[in-house]
């Protein structure tokens, strides 16, 4: 979906339309879906949260501002939705564990298994070398290669501005390149 129609979408939402809200929750939710999990790893937690959030835009439409990427709104809205709800149930149940303001994205046995159809040990070092980036790294390169997010709408997102976003793309890239160097070398002379 082109940012110009979700844009026209969620001014038809913002103007009544429950099918406009019904195509953005659609188009949006997978994607939602994935980033709410790499922040929580709380299956029912995200499912809940994206429902509530959506169900809070629709109470509140009439207050709520044009948006030009919906997408990176979404996206924003979320992760604050469920810092909040992670903040309550951990204040009501001592159970859950501690949501912090930092992306935690590690890959699964799972990622490494579907890693191996295509050349497995290339795949398998990359996501070596990615588990050694910062949580702030890992979450800007989901952002920008997984979502397509540009820099601007990362940092709306994360809540940083624009060069802060760009220097951890930079220094997330450049620790890959080192990572991955050092274990070519160690290839080459093993």
């Amino acid at each position: 979906m082109t940012d110009e129609h979700s844009a026209q979408l969620w001014n038809d939402f913002r103007a009544g339309s429950a099918p406009a809200l019904a195509t953005l929750f659609d188009a949006y939710y997978p994607a939602l879906y994935q980033y709410g999990l790499k922040l929580t790893g709380d299956e029912e937690l995200v499912k809940d949260c994206i429902q509530n959030l959506f169900q809070k835009l629709w109470r509140r439409r009439e207050g709520l501002r044009a948006v030009l990427v919906v997408k990176a709104y979404l996206f924003k809205a979320l992760r604050h939705h469920l810092g909040d709800e992670t903040k309550l149930l951990r204040q009501h149940r001592h159970l859950l564990p501690t949501y912090s303001d930092s992306f935690e994205v590690t890959y699964s046995h799972e990622e490494f298994l579907i890693a191996q159809q295509g050349d497995a040990e290339q795949s398998a070092r990359l996501l070596a070398a990615l588990n050694q980036l910062s949580k702030r790294q890992r979450e800007a390169l989901y952002l920008k290669f997984f979502d397509g997010f540009a820099y601007e709408r990362i940092a709306e997102v994360m809540g940083l501005n624009t060069q802060s976003v760009r220097n951890l793309v930079f220094n997330a890239l450049q620790t890959l390149r080192k990572v991955l160097a050092l274990v070519v070398l160690g290839l080459l002379s093993g």
